[in-house]
């Protein structure tokens, strides 16, 4: 058992070891600031994100996120604390280098009354949306994409992905060839031994 458990566990480490997490860094810089009614060249949002191209087709989609950060919050990790009154989370997030970057996501919440709030949405290509309210006052403050909105990226790490349907066909083949010789190892060890009647 030992051996099958030793052989196994190379076979799927061989064939994992290409699916390997991309990183990327990116910053947009010049916003029209609609509030200033004027365009701001040195504006900046910066991020990165990280994943794992599962199906091998080339993009990232939200679903093979590890991580999607901008400023200190991360935008896939913060998912789990939404509720009823607070909201954090990326909506939708696409990645490749023939399609480009585009996202949507945010941050806000209330009290449960309703009273008091405020958050922020960006959705890439188009806004930047920060907003607070309470009882009194409502204040908003809105950054647009522009034709001079510009985009930089680095890459920490290549977009690999993993295995495609021949390498899992292997493995396939090899776990089944491993467990078919136990199998024949096990049948001869306790096949019984009939003694011969001389005719």
């Amino acid at each position: 058992m030992k051996h099958l458990l030793s052989a196994t566990a190379l076979l799927l480490g061989s064939a994992l070891a290409h699916a390997e997490s991309a990183h990327w860094t990116f910053t947009y810089t010049g916003f029209y600031d609609h509030e200033a009614a004027v365009f701001l060249p040195d504006r900046q949002i910066s991020g990165s994100f990280a994943g794992t191209d599962l199906n091998a087709d080339g993009v990232l989609e939200l679903g093979e996120l590890n991580s999607l950060t901008i400023g200190s919050m991360d935008y896939i990790a913060c998912g789990t604390r939404s509720n009823a009154y607070y909201h954090c989370g990326a909506d939708s997030f696409l990645f490749s280098p023939d399609k480009g970057l585009s996202f949507s996501l945010g941050e806000y919440g209330s009290d449960p009354e309703g009273w008091r709030g405020g958050g922020h949405l960006i959705e890439s290509g188009k806004m930047s949306y920060e907003y607070q309210f309470d009882p009194y006052t409502t204040t908003e403050h809105h950054l647009y994409w522009t034709e001079g909105t510009v985009l930089s990226m680095m890459s920490a790490s290549p977009v690999t992905p993993v295995p495609e349907a021949p390498a899992w066909a292997m493995l396939a083949a090899g776990l089944g060839a491993v467990g078919c010789g136990r199998l024949l190892r096990r049948r001869t060890r306790s096949a019984p031994i009939k003694a011969g009647v001389p005719a």
